[in-house]
């Protein structure tokens, strides 16, 4: 009798799970034999030659929430010298707490003090805390980690209206993200060093090319025992603006070098400016509208704050959407509205029990890396299939202990990626199973059954889900919004949707069927080395980032509806209850 290998697979998504999506729109009915007449609401349109169709009722909405005088005096102030230098402040501040993906509990602590210190936020406002739980979804830790979520509500009107909808107890809710986590540095400092120095140098120099390089500079940004910045003139060197990246080797700029520079501390921190206006000036919208640093973007991070936020489980490939939120925003892009999903998986290829001369997990890797480089992919096979593609990003195996020629183990980490999911699934169908294969043709090279001692044996050590989405020709209330606030605040007037595809946060919600909807909050001259040990970039000018506010702002306000300060209403562009493809269990 043979033992089955010690590792378990993640169920493929059903077609099923993919066919329920509810409309774009918003899912459920907006009225019904006892409740008011039904509020004028705007309609899903076409993209047509990459131009989105714009309800008329979200151009007014736009006219009207960009002239609002609050909205108007956020800009005021925004654009004021002391509150460019506060935004400035913040970013640097934030920017420096060390926090690598799943390991973001530093900052969200920091950020959380700030909600309460700060941005004028009460307890109950905060959803989110220190254990890193949130209360009301039905996924709280991902890949057996918690969730390092920061995240505040301002308290809509919707709620306290007659006959208001909710689905399982929770109201209708908009959100707008940005994460806060990096990938570099890759290891947590320790507790007694927790921050990263921020190094300056003048852009005519050359990029540093190793660590060695960087940690030479001797120019850094200091900061107190409080962790705010200290105003010296180096402090003064960096705080200079420029319109490009020409204007700023001409006039004397510097890279300002620290990893989530601008990946993405220059929108995340820019989006809790925009989180200290909404209560500063006591907007109030008519939704519930949640403002949210999320953990887990970069890489293995697995958009667990998303799928936290949006009840995703990654071994079904289903979003319960348990918080109710019927739209969502992203602010960290370009306007981009596919989404490709990508399934990863990382296996341990390991050396028998019993060693001895036979089977060893090499030869096991280098068998399964032979049979996946045969497969082709949908795309390969069908001239009508969606680019499909696959990597064996990293093979490596230990290294042998003292006295002893047994390797260990080797690892291999393999990617599938795709915009849809059909075909990311007919490509992972291929895939999967020649882990197995590889393990089980080495056995059988030496006589050995799977499972027995003498074996070489396999574990699934990492399993990555980012859901594929494809928004054909339909121009969403979420797109809707940020094209037309984008003409409304006079910023970022793309001419056409961007046809091709990228990885976000916007997946999740996408996936899951809840209109969604990215852009950029930050204002940099150039930023160079994403993701990389040497992430570095230069300020722009600081009337970009308050146009790129006032349109988030005002974005955000025609999805959940707005009080106006003039004491008209704006309605909600979408319906109460949230689109999802599984139900709250």
């Amino acid at each position: 009798m043979t033992t089955a290998p010690a590792f378990r697979f993640s169920p493929l998504w059903s077609a099923a799970s993919v066919a329920v999506l509810l409309s774009a729109c918003g899912g459920g009915s907006d009225s019904d034999s006892t409740s008011p007449p039904v509020p004028q609401r705007p309609q899903a349109t076409q993209i047509i030659n990459g131009v989105p169709g714009v309800d008329p009722l979200v151009a007014n909405a736009a006219e009207k929430i960009i002239a609002d005088a609050k909205i108007q005096a956020i800009a005021a102030e925004l654009n004021t010298p002391a509150g460019e230098k506060a935004r400035f402040n913040q970013h640097m501040e934030l920017v420096r707490i060390a926090s690598p993906s799943r390991y973001e509990h530093r900052m969200a602590a920091e950020i959380h003090k700030r909600m309460l210190n700060e941005w004028g936020f009460n307890a109950s406002e905060v959803k989110t805390n220190a254990a890193g739980l949130l209360p009301g979804s039905d996924v709280q830790i991902v890949d057996g980690l918690p969730v390092y979520n920061a995240c505040v509500e301002i308290k809509g009107s919707y709620s306290s209206s007659p006959n208001a909808k909710a689905y399982n107890g929770q109201y209708p809710k908009v959100l707008i993200e940005s994460h806060i986590d990096v990938v570099n540095p890759e290891v947590l400092p320790p507790e007694s060093n927790p921050y990263l120095p921020i190094r300056l140098q003048p852009l005519t120099e050359p990029v540093v090319k190793t660590p060695q390089e960087l940690a030479a500079i001797e120019t850094q940004l200091q900061f107190d025992s409080n962790g705010r910045i200290i105003e010296d003139a180096q402090y003064a060197q960096a705080r200079k603006w420029f319109a490009n990246e020409k204007a700023a080797r001409e006039g004397g700029g510097v890279r300002i070098y620290v990893p989530g520079y601008s990946d993405a501390m220059s929108n995340t921190s820019a989006l809790f400016t925009l989180a200290h206006m909404f209560k500063k000036y006591k907007l109030q919208p008519v939704y519930d509208v949640w403002i949210c640093g999320t953990g887990g973007e970069e890489g293995k991070g697995n958009l667990a704050g998303m799928k936290q936020l949006y009840g995703f489980d990654q071994d079904l490939g289903t979003g319960s959407n348990p918080l109710n939120f019927v739209t969502n925003f992203g602010s960290e892009g370009g306007g981009t509205i596919n989404f490709t999903g990508s399934y990863r998986f990382e296996m341990k290829f390991k050396a028998p029990a019993i060693p001895g001369s036979g089977p060893n997990p090499v030869e096991a890797m280098a068998a399964t890396i032979a049979r996946i480089a045969d497969i082709k992919t949908p795309s390969e096979l069908r001239s009508d299939a969606l680019k499909t593609t696959y990597t064996v990003g990293q093979a490596s195996c230990e290294s042998p202990q003292l006295g002893s020629d047994v390797i260990p183990s080797c690892t291999l980490l393999v990617d599938m990626r795709s915009e849809r999911t059909e075909t990311l699934n007919e490509v992972r169908a291929s895939i999967e199973p020649t882990f197995v294969a590889g393990m089980t043709a080495e056995n059988q090279r030496w006589g050995q059954a799977d499972g027995v001692q003498q074996a070489v044996s396999i574990e699934q050590m990492w399993y990555g889900l980012r859901p594929a989405f494809v928004n054909g020709d339909t121009a969403n209330l979420a797109l809707q919004a940020g094209w037309q606030a984008a003409r409304a605040a006079d910023v970022d007037k793309a001419e056409k949707v961007p046809s091709g595809s990228t990885s976000l946060n916007d997946n999740v919600p996408a996936n899951t069927g809840v209109p969604t909807y990215n852009w950029s909050l930050g204002s940099n001259a150039v930023v160079a080395g994403t993701h990389a040990f040497w992430e570095w970039g230069t300020k722009g000018d600081p009337a970009i980032e308050t146009k790129r506010i006032q349109r988030a702002l005002t974005a955000v306000l025609i999805a959940s509806g707005y009080h106006l300060a003039d004491g008209s209403v704006i309605e909600p562009a979408v319906g109460p209850i949230g689109a999802r493809t599984r139900e709250v269990q």
